[in-house]
């Protein structure tokens, strides 16, 4: 077996030749979809990690919200009990007020009739006390005299008012 020089070369020549359409038309196409395909990998994993950034972040201001909104209920529902217990007090005084006021409005109206009362008490008696007077003293006193005593008598009664 006889080694040719010339084929040597030629199986070199068609090695470099299968070597560079390789290289052309299969490698440097298979490594440019594995570059692009790691690029979108390292894309998808950025945005993961930021889409897991975000979630995070957001997940803070729902709990500092949840918090605040909590906060503000206490403050809503103290608020409301420090306000309903003002108005029960308010309730309390003008009922306290309104009581006051009827119990001042029957006293004045039972010190009206008592005075009413005494004045037609006093009225009476003073009729009770001519008419007995004008009987006893009729026969034994003369009408000056009767009218002196009756006169009398009534100025003492108007004294006792």
């Amino acid at each position: 077996m006889a080694i040719h020089w010339y084929q040597i070369l030629f199986q070199i020549i068609n090695f470099g030749i299968l070597i560079f359409v390789l290289n052309k038309f299969l490698y440097k196409p298979i490594l440019k979809i594995i570059e692009q395909r790691n690029k979108k990998i390292e894309d998808s994993i950025k945005a993961a990690e930021s889409s897991l950034k975000e979630k995070a972040t957001i997940e803070v201001i729902k709990k500092k919200a949840v918090e605040e909104a909590e906060k503000e209920a206490v403050k809503i529902i103290e608020a409301s009990r420090s306000q309903a217990g003002q108005t029960g007090k308010a309730i309390i005084e003008e009922a306290r007020i309104q009581a006051a006021k009827e119990v001042d409005k029957k006293l004045i109206l039972m010190t009206d009739k008592l005075n009413q009362q005494e004045a037609e008490i006093t009225h009476r008696i003073t009729d009770l006390v001519v008419k007995t007077t004008g009987k006893v003293l009729k026969d034994s006193l003369s009408p000056q005299e009767q009218k002196a005593i009756i006169d009398q008598e009534i100025n003492q009664l108007a004294k006792l008012k």
